[in-house]
């Protein structure tokens, strides 16, 4: 029997944690067929459940065009693809704006307790480093964890702050000996690395005149604000303070505007470029929990449909235990009655066949009385 043609969304959802990393750069058939026979032979329960409605040649066709289109690589071509399999709900955007509300503060929090020097304490870096994990939403009666605010690794948010640190020191450096020799030389800042980035935020801050008014006004905010979220990023990464992925897309973006106003070409165009990889990757890194939370959401649909099935079986059940004891009953009922009157009717028939043999008896002693007495009457006549 011919089995149906696979749907490529649902070859999508069973093989995305198949073909991923390397395997998501397939393209040759056979290579993509073995790589689905290795996950069936390793009991893959989607894998084979998708296998076992098509078939595994049919799969390997459907996911080398997938491939071929760079689906299984990209969440955004994927999306595109089938956006109905990255839906969110108006109750999860909510949800999600809120959290992120909530890591903007508890940001800012962890940041200045930092630059105040309350960091390193294991409470507080327990706290810091934990936090994503206690955050949680509701399904049905099922707690489950939250997978936002999108953070990604410390590792990683600490070498990209710690490059983009760098690299603003460098252009401020290269400012202040252009506009403010004379403060370099009194300090005694004879390199870039003589100069934190905190510090040029306060020289800056102090210095606003020495700055092209018109850049400051296409700037969009105060001139203080900007440099008090410089002073920030320079906190967060030398104090490691893990901050969501909208505060760092946040830094980066601020440093790029920075790097504008110091009329530093080469720096903008450097952090323009780890902005926009950055936004590429927390982007995905959104669209893959996206997609998590509504494969979970329709799992636990599916479960919840199951349950309430095992639940009207239970009733069933139930149900049919109490009908097959009343019905017994009514049987066991029936049958004692039915005992009941044939005990009456023997008992009838008992007590008639003895109120017959009475009768018979009665009448025999009638019949030897009157016989006796005759005899006596002829006996005295002789």
């Amino acid at each position: 029997m011919a089995k149906n043609r696979s749907d490529e969304r649902l070859v999508y959802l069973a093989l995305r944690n198949v073909f991923k990393g390397p395997d998501a750069e397939l393209r040759a058939w056979g290579k993509i067929r073995k790589r689905i026979q290795k996950h069936l032979d390793n009991k893959d329960a989607e894998v084979h459940a998708l296998v076992a409605e098509h078939d595994i040649d049919d799969v390997s066709y459907t996911a080398q065009a997938l491939l071929q289109d760079d689906i299984f690589a990209s969440t955004l071509r994927a999306k595109i693809r089938f956006p109905e399999v990255f839906d969110v709900s108006p109750a999860q955007s909510a949800e999600r704006v809120a959290s992120e509300a909530e890591a903007a503060r508890s940001d800012s929090d962890a940041i200045r307790e930092a630059a105040e020097g309350h960091q390193g304490t294991w409470a507080a870096l327990e706290v810091s480093t934990t936090r994503p994990q206690t955050r949680s939403f509701t399904r049905a009666s099922l707690s489950v964890p939250s997978l936002y605010p999108v953070y990604i690794p410390l590792q990683t948010q600490h070498r990209l702050l710690v490059k983009v640190q760098a690299t603003l020191e460098d252009a401020c450096y290269a400012f202040g000996h252009k506009m403010m020799d004379g403060i370099l030389l009194k300090e005694g800042w004879d390199c870039p690395e003589s100069v934190e980035l905190n510090i040029w935020a306060r020289v800056f801050r102090c210095n606003e005149d020495k700055f092209d008014a018109e850049k400051l006004v296409e700037l969009g905010k105060p001139f203080p604000e900007l440099l008090d979220s410089i002073a920030q990023l320079r906190h967060t990464a030398v104090h490691r303070v893990r901050v969501s992925a909208n505060k760092l897309q946040q830094f980066i973006a601020e440093a790029e505007s920075l790097a504008i106003i110091l009329d530093n070409n080469t720096c903008a165009r450097l952090l323009s470029r780890l902005r926009q990889e950055a936004q590429q990757v927390i982007d995905d890194l959104g669209r893959n929990k996206d997609l998590l939370e509504s494969m979970l959401k329709k799992k636990l649909q599916e479960i919840d449909t199951q349950r309430r099935e095992l639940d009207r079986l239970e009733c069933e059940l139930v149900e049919d235990m109490l009908r097959e004891d009343k019905e017994y009953q009514t049987i066991a009922s029936a049958n004692l009655e039915q005992a009941v009157a044939a005990a009456t009717s023997i008992q009838q028939k008992v007590s008639t066949s003895e109120h017959d043999t009475s009768s018979e008896a009665e009448v025999e002693v009638e019949s030897f009385e009157q016989a006796s007495f005759e005899q006596n009457g002829e006996s005295a006549s002789s």
